[in-house]
This record gives structure tokens, C-alpha cells and sequence, in this order.
């Protein structure tokens, strides 16, 4: 049973925290009711009642997301899913936001099991809409649909679409919440779930993979990071302006290219692709630019080179950073005056691309140290786009695991069930130093490893042995080999594992001043599970 009192350890307040509300170390601010009726009549009087729905329910799974990794923490992976799922319900209802009820909980991570549905009384978004605008035809707890989504798609580590049925401000006696797996919500329930709060990118999870453009479908997210970059985009993509993606590898920068593209009035003519790091110096300028007959040994005949064969399209130019210097010369020549020469052709062709230039390297640095044309720069960086690494799109995470997911399952004809918990919580606490293309690899290793009908589990998601996330990690070779010190001595005194074990429950509980769930997250356990071990080991401490 879940004790509120477990959320004290992360839970700071008061003068001593400097006037500051913290959960989890994220700072949290208290309100009454009535100011959150004002921000939200304000929101949908400024931006409609569409834009509003969306934005509001984001800020709810971004919500929501944060509140299983603190599930996470207080419970990690001790394989009860449906009781620790519904402390998400406990937390929320000690946030004031509502009080929720339960008529269906099936919940089983492995078997990729999720049906849930859940009445709901005193919603604070409801009371508010009522207030403010009187009945609604339309449900409104918009807030509370995306915390659920959020918080199930993180709990399940799959993508999990929550909408209301009934709700209060359309005359109901209560609200209600009905929530599936995104895959299992059938075309009709799917479209009306994604009316009533649109969770993700406009390129809607109700559109099948071959109907959206190669590239086109891995834009999926919901974080506020993720929807920057897009407003970004549609800013720009109607527009003549060259364009600057930059950020780390594998967060998809050909990706945000091509939709540049696909949102542009270019969009029905080619998209050509040039990696220039893959195109050695010597050849760079004749792949660009063409070449004509004659022009060197070997050339026996006339070739467009790419911005020719991109005529009244784009052309994007991934690791631009590479460039020679004769070749950004040229490529400077193309954006100012948009006509270029072949080699070894005198002249000059007019030629109508759009450039979209793209690099992990900090081109600044590049032009203060000599390996960059300071003016091509300027002339780059019209517009610049940031593309965030994986790690600052936390949110995003289930989503893309179920985009991924159910992409293999059906590309090698596989059917895991799902994810074990281990496997959730590797998957959602992961770094990703190689961002969407790392977990996209990972994803794709993992369903080729599973057995049919059998749940992904951690050990399924490494490609090498040095990959994997030691449960107890060691510091340094000291600390190493002071712990192998103590364990061969141990040994030789004739002292057995459970002693061992028993010895470091004590231990724990006694660095924890009797404080039972801080010793249990100390030792990797959960609540419960320490508590019966102390009980096993009749070692005489009171867990309650």
C-alpha cells in the first residue's frame, strides 16, 4: 500500500528550501483553483480552443512522464503492475487535481497488456471550464488526459492513448477515462481519441506507416523541445530562406529536412540528399557542381552534378563542416547568385534549389580556427535550427519505443508481447549519447532477439556486454578491489551469502535512521520487498 509518507525524502518545502516548492528536484509552485481557471481562459481566449487543447495536454504528459520516473524510484521494477500503477492516481489526488476511481485495471507489462478506465469526481479543469464558459459539448479535462497518457506510455514504456468519454462540464454526473495502447485503439476510437487532445506531431500516429514519405514518419514527439523545432520548421518551410540543422548525431536532422521539404511549395519536386564527409575532396566539386567532357582524365562525358538534378527542389547537405575551401566557394556562389559552372565548362547555368545545410561541428569554432568561410557561415545561418539530442526529449521516449516497436515487428515478422520492467526502466533512464538512432538500433536488436509472443526484456537491448548498466556500480579499481577484499575474507571466515545479505540489511536500515523506504532504495528493493526480508531475517526492526 502506498504511504505518502514514502514521497518525503523527495519532497522539499519552506523557508530552509529558500522559498521553493521541490519535487523530485523539480520545483512545483502551489495555486488556487481560480488562478488556474484564469490561465486557462486566457490560453484558449489567446490561441483558440484547438490550440489551446493541444498545448495544455502536452504540458499534461510531460507531467505525467515525470511522475513515473519518481514511480519509478520509490517502486523500481518489482513486477506488481497494477498495484504500483495506481499510485499514479494517489499522487495526483494529492496534487488536487481530482479524485479517480478504478473500474477496469488490466496491466501486464510483459504481455504488452493495458486496459484501464477510471471514473473521475471533482476535476479542477472541468470546474474551471464550467466557470468560465458554462457547459461544453466537448470534453475539457485536457490536462488530465495527457498526465495519463504521459504516465501510462513512461509506466508501460509503449505508446498509451487516454481519452474522455463523458466529462462533468457536458452535463455528466462524473468523468470518464478510458485508456489503450495506441495500436490497439481500432481506426474510429483512434481518430476520436487524437480529436479529443492531440498528443503528438500533426503527422498523427492514425496515418499507417506506407502512406507517410520515407523519413517522414520518425517525426513523432510531444515534448515541448520537439515542438519547437516544429514551429520552427513551419515557420521557415513556406519560405525561399536557406536552412541550418544542427546538433548532435542521430537526433534525425535528414528527418526535419525532409519535412522542411515536404511542408515547402517544392514539395512535389526532388529531395536529394548528399552526405559530403562520404564524398572524398577530389570529388566533392564534380558530385556538386557537374562536370563536363574532357574536363580531366576519365571524364568521357557531360554530368549534372546534385544541384542540377535538384532543379525546383532541395538539396540537403548533411556535414556541410567537411567542405573543402574551393568548394564552399562555389557553394557560396550558388546561395548568393544561384548559378553555378561545371567543371571544366565555361558557362555559367542558372540553377533554382533550396539549400538545407546540416552539421554536428560547431561551425563557429570552424571559422575562428581557419577551416571555415566566415561569409558562407553568414550566409548559412539565415536560419538556424537546433535539433535536440534525446536526452532533452525525455518525453518523447515511449513514444518513439512503440513508433520503433511496432516498425520491426512487422518488418521481421516477429511478435513480442512486450517489455519486462527491467527493460522499461533501461529504456526510459538510458543516456543515448548516440540519440534516436541509438534507441532505434536498440529497439530493432531487441525484437529479432525476443521469442514470439515473449516480452523484451534489458538484456535483449545490448548490442556489446560492456553496454549494459551495472544494478551496483563500482567507482574505481580501489573501491574494487576493497569490496573483493572484504568478500574473500568473508569467505574464508566461513561466513555465508544470507549473512552476508542480513548483515547489509542491517546496515542499510541503520544508515537510514530506521527510515525503512530510504534504506530500501539504497539497496536497489523496493519498500515491500525490504520489509519482508527484514521480516525473513527476524532481525527485529518495525518496517511500518
Amino acid at each position: 500500500m502506498f504511504d505518502p509518507g514514502e514521497l518525503e525524502p523527495y519532497f522539499q518545502y519552506g523557508p530552509r528550501a529558500g522559498g521553493q516548492i521541490r519535487l523530485d528536484g523539480q520545483r512545483m509552485v502551489l495555486i488556487y483553483a481560480s488562478a488556474f481557471a484564469e490561465y486557462r481562459r486566457g490560453l484558449i481566449d489567446l490561441c483558440g480552443s484547438k490550440a489551446a487543447r493541444s498545448l495544455i495536454t502536452q504540458v499534461g504528459y510531460a507531467e505525467g512522464v515525470k511522475g513515473a520516473d519518481l514511480l519509478r524510484k520509490l517502486y523500481p521494477a518489482d513486477n506488481e503492475d497494477a498495484a504500483n500503477y495506481r499510485l499514479s492516481t494517489l499522487i495526483h489526488e494529492l496534487a488536487g487535481y481530482v479524485s479517480l476511481e478504478f473500474i477496469q485495471l488490466k496491466i501486464d507489462i510483459q504481455r504488452g497488456v493495458f486496459a484501464v478506465e477510471l471514473i473521475m469526481q471533482n476535476s479542477v479543469e472541468a470546474e474551471s471550464h464550467l466557470s468560465t464558459y458554462g457547459p461544453s459539448s466537448d470534453s475539457v479535462c485536457w490536462l488530465l488526459m495527457g498526465y495519463l497518457s504521459g504516465y501510462s506510455s513512461a509506466f508501460m514504456g509503449r505508446m498509451v492513448v487516454f481519452r474522455e468519454t463523458r466529462c462533468t462540464a457536458s452535463g455528466h454526473g462524473s468523468c470518464r477515462m478510458v485508456g489503450r495502447l495506441a495500436s490497439q485503439w481500432n481506426e474510429v476510437e483512434r481518430q476520436s481519441a487524437q480529436a479529443a487532445g492531440p498528443l503528438v506531431s500533426r503527422l498523427s500516429l492514425d496515418k499507417k506507416t506506407e502512406d507517410i514519405p520515407e523519413g517522414i514518419h520518425e517525426i513523432v514527439g510531444v515534448s515541448s523541445a520537439f515542438h519547437s523545432v516544429l514551429y520552427l520548421v513551419d515557420k521557415v518551410a513556406p519560405t525561399r530562406s536557406t536552412v541550418l540543422l544542427h546538433g548532435e548525431t542521430g537526433v534525425g536532422k535528414e528527418v526535419i529536412a525532409r519535412l522542411v521539404h515536404r511542408r515547402s511549395n517544392r514539395s512535389t519536386q526532388s529531395f536529394i540528399a548528399v552526405n559530403c564527409a562520404a564524398i572524398p575532396a577530389s570529388l566533392i566539386e564534380s558530385e556538386l557542381f557537374g562536370v563536363e567532357r574532357g574536363a580531366y582524365s576519365g571524364a568521357t562525358h557531360s554530368r549534372p552534378g546534385r544541384f542540377e538534378r535538384a532543379e525546383g527542389g532541395t538539396l540537403f547537405l548533411d556535414e556541410i563542416g567537411t567542405l573543402d575551401f574551393a568548394s564552399q566557394g562555389k557553394l557560396l556562389r550558388v546561395l548568393q547568385e544561384g548559378e553555378l559552372e561545371r567543371i571544366g565548362d565555361q558557362r555559367t547555368r542558372k540553377v533554382d534549389v533550396r539549400v538545407i545545410a546540416a552539421t554536428n561541428a560547431d561551425l563557429r569554432t570552424e571559422v575562428r580556427e581557419g577551416r571555415f568561410r566566415e561569409d558562407l557561415f553568414f550566409r548559412l545561418t539565415t536560419f538556424p535550427i537546433r535539433v535536440p539530442p534525446l536526452r532533452e526529449r525525455r518525453a518523447d521516449v515511449p513514444l518513439l519505443v512503440d513508433f520503433f516497436f511496432q516498425r520491426f515487428c512487422r518488418a521481421h515478422d516477429k511478435k513480442p508481447s512486450g517489455f519486462t520492467p527491467d527493460a522499461v526502466a533501461v529504456l526510459m533512464e538510458h543516456a543515448y549519447p548516440g540519440n534516436v538512432r541509438q534507441l532505434e538500433h536498440m529497439i530493432e536488436r531487441a525484437v529479432i532477439l525476443a521469442d514470439q509472443d515473449q516480452a523484451i526484456d534489458s538484456f535483449h537491448l545490448y548490442a556489446f556486454e560492456d553496454e549494459r548498466k551495472s544494478k551496483f556500480p563500482v567507482n574505481s579499481a580501489d573501491e574494487a578491489d576493497d569490496l573483493d577484499v572484504i568478500l574473500r575474507g568473508a569467505r574464508k571466515k566461513g561466513i555465508g551469502l544470507q549473512a552476508l545479505e542480513n548483515e547489509a540489511l542491517r546496515v542499510a536500515v541503520s544508515d537510514a535512521k530506521g527510515n525503512v523506504s530510504q534504506a530500501a532504495r539504497s539497496l536497489g528493493l523496493t519498500r515491500r520487498q525490504l520489509a519482508y526480508k527484514l521480516n525473513q531475517a527476524k532481525i527485529g526492526i518495525d518496517p511500518a
